[in-house]
């Protein structure tokens, strides 16, 4: 099934028009650069490791959704004439039928501009819609910022089983 064709239209803080869209495979280039500009911290924040470049496999794992199981929205703006990835939110299945999985994050310049809050009130409405009943994610610990974040949309924050660096943030749809 074909990922809903979602294009809304935002404008952050400081009047910078936002698109929030699903991510497509046509996408690769765009998610690449926005991957590659991550700040060392950031992809190390998202990826537990410090990543340099996606493999070609992870570039079409990340840009392929096997939607309604998963789904991936970027927000982009326009820069020079060419649409720039800022931030990407997505969902994939996690441990139980009713449980997805998440992840989420946003350009080091973006951060605390509310595109990370507008990608996930997204991503809450198309995984609830697709059956899920909850959606989870682990985040290390010192991800204190990625903590209250997660707590000011409304996740509990737990423990992880298992991992000292990990906590599990989760909410019910």
């Amino acid at each position: 099934m074909k990922p809903p064709a979602i294009d809304y239209q935002w404008t952050a803080a400081d009047g910078t028009p936002v698109t929030i869209r699903p991510i497509q495979p046509e996408d690769r280039e765009i998610e690449l650069a926005f991957v590659q500009g991550l700040s060392s911290s950031s992809k190390y924040l998202r990826f537990f490791s410090i990543v340099k470049d996606l493999s070609p496999q992870l570039l079409d794992r990340f840009t392929q959704v096997n939607f309604p199981s998963e789904m991936a929205f970027i927000a982009t703006v326009q820069t020079s004439g060419a649409e720039v990835e800022i931030g990407v939110a997505r969902y994939a299945p996690g441990n139980t039928e009713s449980t997805a999985e998440f992840a989420v994050v946003v350009a080091d310049d973006w951060q605390g501009h509310g595109i990370g809050r507008q990608l996930m009130q997204h991503l809450f409405v198309v995984a609830e819609d697709a059956g899920f009943e909850r959606i989870e994610g682990a985040v290390l610990k010192a991800n204190s910022q990625m903590i209250r974040f997660c707590r000011e949309l409304g996740f509990s924050v737990n423990a992880y089983p298992d991992d000292a660096q990990l906590v599990l943030v989760a909410k019910d749809l």
